[in-house]
């Protein structure tokens, strides 16, 4: 049944792919028509039932292998049971024999003690002197009685065995009874998925034919729009054929149009590079001439401070200057003028006249902004000397070198130094060397040699320049700050 109705499926299929294969070959063609990617889609969704319907098929043979294994197990649980029960009919006849052989010997045995004892009765009758004979007769009587007694023992014991064998067998007749219920109630539900799956079957390939049936005819419907379109498009594809011709001969005329707007966009462009070029000459020019001025008015305003400033910083009061009265601050300023400081000395005020006095609530950013311009100069071509000079505890160090969180003139310097090379980088080369002396005693060390305490002389310039310079100075290029305090623990500017 299941191989007709899955042949009749398949003679369905091939119909409709034979109609689908002719309303093929009646289509025209129609480049990007939304009517064509209708019937591409409409064609998947075929292609889509058609695998549901295979996917139905594999399933149905699944089904079907099912019940076939489920067909050979029952079939071997029979015959396991047909064997068990030929086994167990083998069983009761050999016991049923043996039982018969037992019954048979009794009886043989019985009946022989009797004939004994008449002859024994008989013996005593006919004669008194055969008592030798007697006693072999009595003695084999008892051997026989014997035998008796043992094959009543067998015969018992065969009876026990045999009743086991009864118990045994009516057990494997119920067992096979129980087998026999199960295997109907197994066929039965066999018999019932077998139905349900049938019915899924049927009811699956049923659902698939209507839906091929309703896409076909979607697909027919489609077609004939197709068809009215394709006639309606005829004279949009004319005017279209029009279109390209004209444009097929405009595409022949480009390459000379193209020619001729490049000729005229290189005129264009080499006209605006000259421009460009000339302005970028001017610029370059007028940015020397500002470079040089502002040089000169830097170097005006450095001289007109003074080539050599000195300034004076009070640091404040600490406990090592002692408590009380004593520990008074000796030193007092102008309110009028910063660049006036008064000292007490033996009860006598003295007056000092710097170009600029640091009170102790000066920072050390208000006292570098004083030397800022200096390393303007420093950039310039200019040589330039800051260093301090004061007694022990002064604060020569904090203010030149200062703290991490708060550093001084030097770092500060270096910092601002390094940031304007950086800025001028792309117009000016630099190359930034550190070299470290110390002048101890009338001697001159170097303190980044490899043998520092190897004296050195101070020179003049070999090029008349009268500029002076250490012979054998031991001098190491740098790129940033961090270069420089890596060399030395006390970085000088110089």
């Amino acid at each position: 049944m299941h191989c007709r109705e899955n042949e009749h499926l398949k003679q369905d299929m091939k119909s409709c792919e034979a109609q689908l294969q002719k309303l093929k070959k009646q289509h025209v063609k129609c480049i990007d028509c939304e009517h064509i990617q209708e019937n591409a889609r409409l064609q998947e969704r075929l292609a889509q039932l058609q695998l549901e319907v295979e996917e139905a098929k594999g399933r149905l043979s699944e089904l079907d292998l099912e019940v076939q294994q489920k067909t050979n197990r029952l079939a071997e649980v029979e015959l396991r049971l047909k064997d068990s029960l030929a086994e167990k009919a083998e069983e009761e006849e050999r016991l049923s024999r043996r039982l018969r052989d037992s019954q048979e010997t009794i009886a043989s045995l019985k009946a022989q003690p009797q004939q004994i004892k008449y002859l024994i009765k008989t013996v005593e009758v006919e004669s008194s002197k055969t008592k030798q004979a007697l006693c072999e007769t009595q003695s084999r009587n008892q051997h026989l009685q014997e035998q008796v007694e043992m094959q009543r023992q067998v015969l018992k014991e065969m009876e026990q065995q045999l009743q086991k064998s009864q118990k045994t067998a009516a057990q494997l007749r119920a067992q096979i009874t129980l087998y026999e219920s199960e295997l109907e109630q197994a066929h039965g539900q066999m018999l019932e998925e077998m139905q349900n799956m049938e019915d899924d079957k049927n009811r699956a390939i049923e659902e698939a034919f209507a839906r091929a049936q309703v896409e076909m005819k979607a697909v027919h419907e489609n077609l004939a729009g197709v068809r009215t379109n394709l006639l309606t498009l005829q004279p949009a594809l004319r005017t279209l054929t029009n279109d390209y011709n004209s444009l097929k001969r405009q595409v022949r005329d480009f390459p000379l149009l193209l020619q001729e707007a490049l000729q005229n966009a290189r005129a264009e462009i080499g006209q605006a590079i000259e421009e460009v070029n000339s302005t970028n000459r001017e610029l370059l020019r007028k940015y020397r001439r500002e470079l040089q001025l502002r040089k000169k008015c830097h170097n005006e305003l450095v001289r007109l401070k003074g080539n050599i400033r000195v300034f004076g910083r009070v640091r404040p009061i600490t406990t090592e200057d002692g408590e009380g009265p004593e520990a008074a601050n000796s030193v007092t300023f102008d309110p009028d003028d910063d660049a006036i400081l008064h000292l007490m000395h033996k009860g006598k005020q003295v007056s000092f006249e710097l170009d600029k006095v640091f009170s102790p609530q000066a920072t050390q950013q208000d006292v570098f902004q004083e030397v800022q311009a200096l390393i303007t100069s420093c950039i310039d071509g200019y040589n330039v000397c800051i260093f301090a000079y004061g007694q022990t505890g002064a604060g020569k160090t904090y203010t030149m070198e200062g703290t991490p969180e708060n550093p001084g003139i030097n770092q500060r310097a270096l910092q601002l130094l390094f940031s304007e090379v950086q800025r001028k980088a792309s117009d000016w080369g630099y190359t930034i060397t550190v070299s470290v002396a110390e002048i101890y005693n009338e001697a001159l060390r170097d303190l980044l040699g490899k043998e520092p305490q190897e004296k050195l002389d101070i020179k003049l310039c070999p090029d008349g320049s009268g500029q002076l310079y250490v012979p054998g100075l031991t001098e190491f290029q740098v790129q940033s700050v961090e270069d420089i305090n890596k060399l030395v623990i006390t970085p000088v500017l110089g």
